[in-house]
């Protein structure tokens, strides 16, 4: 429905509760549900984001939530896939929200589960916009919001922005330039993949009834 006629949930008598219905169901204990739930918030945010503050705070809050370690790898992954790409394509909606998403985010790029690690590594790197800024994002960050997180974590933070996500940056920046468009970070998913798998069809239930 959300791919096909979007119209439905997003407009429809279902448009008022929809962002609660997605974060319940991205918290669900069934990884298939909260999986599909993941990818269905994704299309929303892609396509028509509530218009309330709140309400998107509230679904960057449950994919923070998703995304720190211990959660379900997959879920984790796809929760970063989404993240990333909404950086890249809406960052106005994401910015507001980056300080709920950059300490999950950040746990998760020395993750022992290779895809997990890739996907938060461009989270990182796309939530800072470090292709196109730098290191200009990130060091308001710090000297903002970034300023309340633990000391150790802030240090290896900036430790790590500094060996790793800037050195990505760089590699994403000369290959987009050498392809002369967007390029991807060598992942195994490239932007356009990531995309694509947001916009996938999967199955997914709201208010009991089954959506396809």
């Amino acid at each position: 429905v959300l791919v096909e006629s979007p119209d439905i949930l997003l407009q429809g008598a279902l448009a008022d509760e929809l962002p609660d219905l997605l974060c319940q169901g991205m918290a669900n204990k069934s990884t298939f549900v909260a999986d599909n739930l993941i990818l269905a918030t994704g299309k929303v945010l892609l396509s028509s984001p509530p218009k309330s503050f709140e309400s998107i705070k509230k679904i960057f809050e449950t994919l923070a939530e998703v995304i720190q370690p211990g959660k379900p790898t997959d879920s984790r992954r796809l929760a970063l896939v989404v993240v990333r790409t909404l950086s890249r394509t809406n960052m106005d909606l994401v910015r507001p929200h980056v300080s709920l998403l950059a300490a999950p985010i950040f746990a998760s790029v020395r993750d022992p589960v290779i895809p997990v690690k890739l996907a938060a590594e461009a989270a990182f790197v796309e939530l800072f916009n470090v292709v196109d800024e730098d290191s200009k994002v990130f060091d308001k960050f710090m000297a903002g919001p970034g300023a309340d997180l633990p000391a150790n974590t802030k240090r290896s933070m900036a430790d790590y922005f500094k060996r790793v996500a800037m050195r990505l940056g760089a590699q994403a920046r000369e290959r987009r330039e050498a392809e002369g468009g967007q390029g991807g970070l060598g992942l195994s998913n490239d932007e356009q993949e990531d995309e694509k798998e947001i916009w996938s069809v999967g199955k997914l239930e709201v208010a009991g009834e089954s959506f396809a």
